[in-house]
């Protein structure tokens, strides 16, 4: 098993984030801890199948529904009653991403805590997938959410 110290959870974070983004997979090498990036486009070392064939895991992208209900999370925080209005407003339409990221630039300190936030439940999030996938000790990982 890898130690969570082991990998770069910013860089496995971004992963998850924007793997659906691009024609790409995005894959962790469960002996060291690296993360990794293949494409068809991109001059990789490894081709995705030899990745796959050396035991590395395709790293899921994150799950928009997910995402939705830490947005909704977030704005139940908040004590400013017009923000939170504005960016619950927000999420109710249609491209509710794009709608909360514009609304909430709009509050420069909430627009921070956002971030913040949204840092936070994706280490949690990263940190849950490498459990489910027995890439971490659960003790570890269960120490590693509390400090986050």
């Amino acid at each position: 098993m890898l130690s969570i110290d082991a990998i770069d959870m910013d860089l496995l974070i971004t992963a998850m984030e924007i793997s659906d983004t691009f024609e790409a997979q995005w894959w962790l090498d469960p002996s060291t801890g690296q993360v990794e990036m293949t494409s068809e486009d991109a001059g990789n070392s490894l081709p995705a199948w030899d990745l796959d064939d050396h035991g590395a895991v395709p790293i899921p992208p994150d799950d928009p529904q997910r995402g939705y209900r830490d947005m909704r999370d977030f704005i139940a925080t908040l004590d400013d009653e017009q923000a939170r209005a504005t960016l619950h407003h927000a999420i109710e339409g249609k491209r509710p991403y794009r709608r909360f990221k514009d609304a909430v630039y709009h509050y420069p300190k909430i627009r921070d805590d956002w971030y913040a936030f949204h840092q936070k439940r994706m280490r949690q999030h990263a940190i849950t997938w490498l459990v489910a996938e027995e890439l971490v000790d659960p003790a570890e990982a269960q120490e590693a959410m509390a400090q986050a």
